[in-house]
């Protein structure tokens, strides 16, 4: 072990985390001595960090904020660090998750408190441990800044000391002796808790893998078979194969926050998926097809893209859209309930004042209540679609934008922003669109759009129909015969 956690000791196991540490680096021979050793011990409700950076540092920076989470530096407590000599170093909470000394400190360790989050929406992003399981995201739970080095920068040797019965999983692989050599800490998430199942296998070069826990309507192997169905579709729709394995992390709403029927996020190569375990089985695969249509869209967009700024229209909206576009495909629904969706989405949005333009509201994403970069976004990438399949006869759509994003210099940090917009503007009948839509506080009228499509709105009901046209041309029905209509 590389602490024992026998508080009235705790001096000395601080001090002994170097001598420790050199074990880790000489299993991981090949992490670069710069990385930051940790050890995290599990406790109900919450964990205990002992760490040590690559150099002596005097201040420590936590994340305060996340998707709208906040508080999250008061949930840090108990800091304490120790000096080059092996003294007690006087440690002051300067704010929430900010601390500071007045002399060099080589390790230091800290608490954090992991209750269920108050909020369901919460609970897929940000760390929680529950009476047997919970997530921790190494995001929330390590310091972003130590002294002068960015943790994120950093590899980082984390350790795990669970209650008895309890395992740890995550994408990353570990060692024999469960230690894990993170790269990307801002992406790391782990699921612990008692008997975590794994269900793998390798597709189009790519490797999947269920961890699961809890009692499910179908068979592991069915949740990875659905899954594995979805990311074929998208390494096909992209042109991209995902070079490190993906897992879909699969466990139950907790009781006191099943409000929902799920809840989910994905981190680096990780599917954090929250689903009510009440699901009726007729329901279960083709709506977690469904879901999963949506969140293992983001392995690639935006998780496999090296692209930089404020984007979330196009990471969120149009995949939101993309995604209902693979669903349909698949036979996951039908092509009624694409309609429907679609005006379930422009009710949603009628619904609040749309006073900002996509690029705004991606600035403004967790500091405004209107989902703007969600709504707005799917219809705006419905519009595009249209005018792209009208433009092209049908053979081209949106979908080509993704292969043409993951074809060109998308795997440089360039702005995010200029790559889309120059993307969707790669056609005369789609020029002006980004600034139509996209870089302009416009609205959207979908009442003046559709028509020419073929298909009708209806808005004077309690909820808007959307419906395909009673006369079509060709052009039309071969627009909508595209999309999947069949008449």
């Amino acid at each position: 072990m590389l602490f024992s956690h026998d508080r009235i000791t705790q001096k000395n196991q601080l001090n002994t985390f170097g001598l420790s540490g050199l074990l880790i680096c000489a299993i991981f021979a090949n992490v670069q001595a710069q990385a930051l050793k940790v050890k995290m011990v599990l406790s109900p409700e919450q964990i205990r960090v002992y760490a040590e950076p690559a150099r002596a540092a005097q201040s420590w920076s936590f994340r305060n904020a996340y998707a709208g989470v906040l508080g999250l530096g008061d949930r840090i407590k108990d800091f304490e660090a120790v000096g080059k000599a092996g003294e007690n170093a006087v440690v002051r909470k300067l704010a929430a998750g900010e601390y500071r000394s007045d002399q060099k400190a080589t390790s230091f360790a800290y608490s954090v408190g992991l209750p269920l989050p108050s909020r369901p929406g919460d609970l897929s992003h940000v760390s929680w441990l529950a009476s047997d399981y919970g997530f921790l995201m190494l995001a929330d739970l390590l310091p972003e800044a130590i002294g002068e080095d960015t943790v994120q920068e950093q590899s980082v040797l984390v350790e795990f000391e669970v209650p008895v019965g309890w395992t740890v999983g995550s994408s990353i692989s570990p060692s024999e002796k469960n230690q894990f050599v993170v790269k990307e800490p801002e992406a790391a998430v782990f699921l612990v808790g008692h008997s975590l199942r794994k269900t793998a296998k390798t597709l189009e070069s790519m490797e999947v893998e269920i961890l699961a826990t809890g009692e499910w309507p179908s068979a592991d192997a069915e949740v990875l078979k659905i899954a594995a169905k979805v990311m074929k579709k998208y390494a096909e729709l992209t042109g991209f194969r995902l070079p490190r394995k993906s897992v879909v992390m699969l466990a139950p709403l907790p009781a006191s926050q099943s409000t929902a029927f799920w809840r989910a996020e994905t981190r680096g190569s990780s599917v954090i998926l929250l689903l009510d375990p009440r699901a009726k089985r007729e329901k279960w695969i083709p709506q977690l097809g469904v879901i999963f249509t949506h969140e293992i869209l983001h392995l690639w967009v935006p998780n496999s893209l090296r692209l930089k700024g404020d984007y979330d229209w196009f990471f969120e909206g149009f995949t939101l859209y993309e995604a209902l576009l693979v669903a349909l495909d698949l036979k996951l629904i039908t092509f009624k309930e694409y309609l429907n969706t679609i005006a379930r989405v422009y009710d949603s949005y009628l619904s609040y004042a749309d006073d900002l333009s996509l690029i705004e509201a991606s600035e403004q994403r967790w500091t405004t209540a209107a989902p703007l970069v969600y709504d707005k976004g799917m219809l705006v990438a419905f519009i595009y679609d249209l005018v792209t399949r009208q433009e092209s006869d049908a053979r081209s759509s949106l979908a080509d934008r993704y292969r043409a994003l993951f074809s060109s210099r998308a795997a440089e940090r360039l702005n995010a922003n200029e790559v889309i917009i120059g993307l969707l503007r790669s056609s005369a009948a789609t020029d002006g669109f980004p600034k139509a839509y996209i870089e302009t506080r416009n609205t959207i009228q979908l009442e003046r759009v559709l028509p020419a499509y073929g298909l009708q709105i209806n808005t004077r009901g309690p909820i808007t129909h959307l419906s395909v046209g009673s006369e079509l041309s060709k052009e039309q029905y071969r627009l909508l015969h595209s999309l999947g209509y069949r008449q």
